[in-house]
């Protein structure tokens, strides 16, 4: 009985090992992304906490255009205002200089009715033009996707060293 021959990988031989390792090193570098992806995106939910300041400065290039818009936890709104909401500019409140503190998160299933994330107090000089103006000092409530962009608009984490979100 004739044994068949297995053919000769020799040429092919270079080839196949630089190929293999390719493969592994492509597996362990998308591995490596995700779990990057992962711990950023734990960074990011982590990054928005009670304490926290974002910080409006005049000197900081702020998104011009975005607008957010807030209710008042104030149960009496200030004068000259009939609303309920109120907006804030980031271009207007980084003009004008100011910080909103983070006072409190919000958790949905703790016994209280949860319309917002988190309750924020506002001080600065303004938040917007005209009557939907938060004003000078103010108690509100944000989304998380909401406070997000604003601090979107100031920057971004203080991963850059400017120091917008303390």
């Amino acid at each position: 009985m004739k044994t068949r021959k297995r053919p000769s990988r020799d040429k092919g031989l270079l080839s196949d090992t630089v190929e293999s390792l390719l493969t592994a090193c492509t597996v362990v570098l998308l591995i490596a992304s995700l779990g990057g992806i992962t711990t950023l995106l734990a960074a990011l939910h982590i990054g928005l906490g009670v304490g926290d300041i974002l910080v409006f400065k005049p000197e900081a290039h702020v998104a011009d255009g975005l607008t957010v818009t807030a209710k008042r936890e104030a149960t009496i709104p200030p004068p000259g205002s009939a609303s309920e909401t109120c907006i804030l500019d980031p271009a207007v409140m980084a003009r004008n200089g100011g910080s909103l503190v983070i006072e409190r998160r919000l958790i949905p299933g703790s016994g209280y009715e949860v319309e917002s994330d988190y309750d924020v107090h506002w001080a600065g000089l303004h938040t917007s033009a005209g009557k939907a103006d938060c004003g000078a000092n103010a108690n509100l409530a944000l989304s998380q996707m909401d406070l997000q962009l604003l601090v979107n608009a100031i920057g971004g984490f203080s991963f850059n060293g400017h120091g917008y979100l303390l």
